[in-house]
């Protein structure tokens, strides 16, 4: 799975954080590698508009938990025509043949989520961001903080990793905020600070 995650592989910038506009929405840049994806998923506390600025990606949405379904629904996103999509709504993406740039908003805004950005930038500042890629108790953070609800194969073996490694993940979870959930990495995050 780790080809398709590609934690390493992705950059983020906030334009926009919730705890500056009231709780509002979210706004973040996300630059990735040609092929990286997400395991398809679901969100409750927000909906998603992905806006693309360069590059090829492909959103696939269904109503239902049914990955062939999910595969079945590709929709190439066209720069300068968002796509939304709403809570609660089994999606993915996934990164064409060139590196691509996509304007994320969250609305409402979530702070569990701006967190997670300034884990993943402070994690590959750092230089841990590669060796931790292929970490299931990284996913089970990420996954976690960004209010991801992973459906398939990719649920199973999350359920089964949250089962087994409880505190191992509660640990690193701790490790990270405590690391990383700063002022100075917010400002760091915000484009033009």
């Amino acid at each position: 799975m780790s080809a398709e995650r590609r934690w390493e592989q992705r950059r983020f910038q906030l334009e926009e954080s919730t705890t500056l506009n009231g709780g509002a929405r979210t706004i973040f840049i996300e630059s990735m590698t040609p092929g990286t994806t997400v395991p398809p998923h679901f969100h409750t506390r927000f909906s998603e508009t992905f806006d693309l600025i360069s590059g090829a990606i492909s959103v696939y949405t269904t109503t239902e938990p049914d990955l062939d379904a999910l595969e079945a629904s590709a929709q190439e996103l066209e720069v300068g025509k968002p796509a939304t999509v709403k809570p609660e709504l089994f999606h993915k993406y996934q990164v064409g043949a060139e590196p691509a740039v996509l304007r994320v908003v969250l609305t409402p805004g979530d702070p569990d989520f701006e967190r997670l950005l300034k884990i993943m930038n402070g994690l590959d500042a750092d230089g841990r961001m590669k060796e931790m890629g292929d970490s299931v108790e990284l996913m089970a953070v990420i996954m976690g903080l960004s209010d991801a609800h992973l459906i398939g194969p990719a649920k199973e073996m999350l359920d089964g990793v949250k089962a087994t490694k409880k505190d191992e993940i509660e640990a690193l979870k701790a490790e990270l905020l405590s690391k990383y959930d700063t002022e100075e990495a917010l400002q760091a995050l915000l484009v033009g600070e």
